[in-house]
């Protein structure tokens, strides 16, 4: 199944002109444009790349829209990227920044992390659950990066949760639901910086880096069985390795002008 992308866009009255694919992988197309060498946005374009995919094009459409939503939220916060326009029923911008994410920068090379690197991502994630949003999918190392300023930024917010403020019983059981499931942020947090920093890290944040009895219940219950099964249909793809092995990949999307 083939993606379509334009060549080139045009953003605050800049022109932008497609550069290469970032990301490719079954659920949407990350595809770079340079107005110059310092000045590149990112379309992500929400589209299920699998079997019936195309029936799910809908779900795709809110998807790409939900995740704008929370964008709007947070794109005042340092730390993340500056919000472009949307593109389509399924698309959106995105400023580009330059660096590399954990998993490119890798733990042989984590010396190049700035000390207070995980106390300015800490500070990011809790102005996100001081506005009621869990970010849910910091495990992911590629979706944290090192900038060149040397500052942590956040990118990819596609299922990430708002829980809205509400009264009585329904507001106290949300809130409790929200309370218990930001803790499995900040438990990435600190994984990650066992792995990056472990001369750092304090006995509080190891305890903190320990994984609760109801994440591993998951786990066991649902992460690993969904992982099973997705390595048995696509056994040779993932986010993470199409991600990283982009240049190694034939670009087979369709651009048009």
């Amino acid at each position: 199944m083939t993606r379509k992308y334009p060549t080139q866009v045009e953003i605050n009255g800049k022109t932008y002109k497609y550069e290469k694919i970032l990301k490719d992988d079954f659920f949407s197309v990350n595809v770079l444009y340079r107005h110059t060498d310092a000045d590149r946005y990112v379309l992500k374009l929400s589209d299920f790349r699998f079997i019936f995919g195309k029936l799910l094009r809908p779900f795709a459409i809110w998807m790409s829209s939900h995740e704008y939503r929370i964008y709007q939220m947070v794109k005042d916060l340092d730390g993340v990227p500056e919000l472009g326009p949307r593109l389509g029923w399924r698309g959106y911008f995105h400023e580009y920044i330059e660096g590399k994410t954990l998993h490119e920068l890798g733990i042989s090379n984590r010396n190049a992390l700035p000390d207070s690197f995980f106390d300015e991502l800490k500070y990011l994630i809790r102005q996100l659950h001081q506005r009621r949003i869990y970010y849910v999918d910091l495990n992911k190392r590629g979706n944290i990066i090192l900038g060149d300023d040397g500052k942590p930024w956040l990118i990819d917010y596609q299922i990430c949760q708002h829980f809205k403020p509400r009264r009585g019983w329904l507001g106290r059981l949300g809130d409790r639901i929200f309370n218990r499931l930001i803790q499995e942020d900040i438990y990435h947090i600190y994984k990650h910086k066992k792995k990056f920093q472990p001369h750092l890290i304090t006995e509080q944040e190891l305890i903190l880096a320990r994984r609760s009895k109801l994440a591993k219940r998951y786990d066991k219950y649902w992460g690993r069985p969904y992982r099973r099964i997705k390595r048995k249909i696509y056994p040779s793809g993932s986010n993470e390795i199409i991600w990283y092995k982009w240049n190694k990949m034939r670009d087979q999307t369709k651009r048009t002008s």
